[in-house]
């Protein structure tokens, strides 16, 4: 009977271990990375959404974004700075859940008004050495006296604004209206490298002193950061820095290092749907306006018209991160002073 026990029991060992179940293998480490990057870009871009959607619904997105990550990433290591195709494909799928969202959650916000009346030139001048104006002999467009005064009045009071010396790129200032209420000013390089600049500005806008500032410094922002030193005007875009359609950032560049900082986890959404403002709805707390949402070349523009006029804010919000982020280049520290002379600032609270 012994013997008889003992083989019985050998035998159901042997059936033990044949029938036993394969040990489960070990997930691929790959696959978990993109898990955890997928999560990570899902909070970052969900932004105030992320507190409040179901687990059903972030669900949802982290699936897209992990199909989403390794088109990116072949993407980018081709050299690639823009989805297309299946990328593309699935990006916009995942900002209409986003937008989706959004309404449920926050409201509908509308969209942008990107619509604005035709403008008129008024006069053209070149901007001399010594910053003085000198009319443009070519120009159809010629003032009457008065309206000369008055133009030279205004550039007068630009000037004002910034240190001596701030103008010296730009060649070219032109007078201009689209109405009162509409756009006050822009820059615009006259050169494809962007080395030599214009300003316009309108009259029409000009007499609220605090809109004017405003405007001024958010426009001089852009030929600060989208200057020949800062970036490279080219159709040969990289997947390495930040790029707008025919415009390269240079590594180490202004623009580069705040998109770098602020903008790198939400850019392709930010683009798959430019006209709503949703995307603003969805990261208030990341804008110091809404307007500054509209892509990273407008924040940072805002952003530094802000560094420049208001006290350090010294908080933990990405908003006032992005002011203190100028605080890192003393060069712009300077620069902020200078200005901050200028407008009878400097003896107010740093």
């Amino acid at each position: 009977m012994k013997k008889a026990a003992v083989c019985i029991l050998f035998l159901l060992l042997c059936c033990s271990a044949c029938c036993a179940p394969a040990p489960a293998a070990a997930p691929e480490a790959g696959a978990g990375a993109a898990h955890t990057e997928a999560l990570h870009l899902a909070r970052a871009q969900l932004g105030r959404l992320a507190e409040r959607v179901s687990e059903r619904e972030e669900e949802r997105v982290v699936a897209l974004l992990e199909r989403i990550i390794p088109l990116r990433q072949a993407r980018q290591a081709s050299g690639g700075w823009q989805p297309e195709g299946e990328e593309a494909r699935l990006v916009a799928q995942l900002n209409r859940l986003y937008e989706r969202y959004t309404a449920r959650y926050l409201g509908d916000g509308g969209g942008w008004d990107s619509d604005s009346p035709a403008d008129r030139v008024l006069a053209e001048y070149w901007i001399q050495e010594d910053e003085t104006l000198r009319p443009d002999p070519e120009s159809p467009f010629r003032p009457d006296g008065d309206r000369e005064v008055e133009y030279e009045a205004l550039w007068a009071q630009m000037r004002g604004l910034l240190p001596e010396g701030s103008w010296a790129a730009f060649s070219r200032f032109t007078v201009f209206t689209d109405g009162a209420d509409e756009t006050l000013a822009y820059v615009a390089a006259l050169d494809g490298a962007g080395e030599r600049w214009e300003i316009a500005v309108d009259p029409a806008d000009a007499g609220d002193g605090d809109w004017f500032t405003e405007t001024v410094l958010h426009e001089y922002t852009h030929y600060l950061t989208l200057n020949a030193g800062q970036v490279t005007y080219t159709a040969a875009q990289t997947a390495d820095t930040y790029n707008e359609e025919g415009m390269a950032a240079v590594p180490g560049s202004y623009l580069d290092d705040f998109y770098q900082a602020f903008w790198s986890d939400y850019l392709d959404d930010r683009r798959a749907n430019p006209e709503s403002d949703r995307f603003f709805l969805r990261h208030e707390d990341d804008f110091v306006t809404d307007y500054a949402a509209t892509d990273p070349s407008e924040d940072i523009a805002e952003s530094f018209t802000y560094f420049v006029l208001w006290p350090r804010q010294g908080g933990g919000s990405v908003w006032e991160q992005k002011l203190d982020f100028f605080y890192g280049y003393p060069e712009l520290v300077e620069l902020r002073a200078g200005i901050r002379t200028c407008l009878g600032l400097a003896e107010r609270q740093p």
